[in-house]
């Protein structure tokens, strides 16, 4: 009589087999959160520098002379170290009292935050800058096309 044993469990090569795709998955896993990592704090390093642009316009709307805007500036910002600007250009709008100012920012950077440059316009609204000739002579027109529309609209 003949008997048969059975045996149970796994091979050798089974068992190497699992271990092999186990190391692969812990790899593919440990890759996806290495590149998680980096890019959350290449977020934080922009959300940071946008901070200090923020930072910088704010301090540039307080200022209303037009000749101390003109002359740039350097602030220093929370989170960014030291802030230079410059005005690039600064050009009237069709609406009165509204310019629009083009501005260069330059980071210096610090240990969190690396240096980092931008061009940014801004709309202010200066009445003190405009000629009142010229702010007259544009409320005038503006007055007077309001005025050509409500008399060619009908009315119910």
């Amino acid at each position: 009589m003949k008997t048969s044993r059975k045996h149970s469990g796994f091979s050798l090569v089974e068992t190497l087999v699992a271990m092999c795709i186990f190391i692969l998955a812990v790899g593919v896993l440990a890759e996806s959160a290495s590149i998680a990592l980096n890019g959350i704090a290449i977020m934080e390093i922009k959300e940071g520098n946008d901070r200090a642009y923020q930072f910088v316009r704010d301090q540039i709307l307080t200022i209303s002379d037009t000749d101390s805007l003109s002359m740039g500036g350097q602030v220093n910002t929370p989170s960014a170290g030291d802030a230079n600007w410059q005005v690039v250009e600064t050009e009237t709008t069709p609406t009165p009292d509204l310019f629009q100012v083009t501005i260069n920012i330059t980071l210096s950077g610090n240990g969190d935050v690396p240096p980092d440059s931008t061009t940014q316009t801004l709309l202010l609204l200066r009445p003190q800058w405009s000629d009142t000739d010229a702010r007259a002579a544009a409320q005038s027109s503006i007055h007077d096309d309001l005025s050509n529309w409500r008399t060619q609209q009908n009315w119910p």
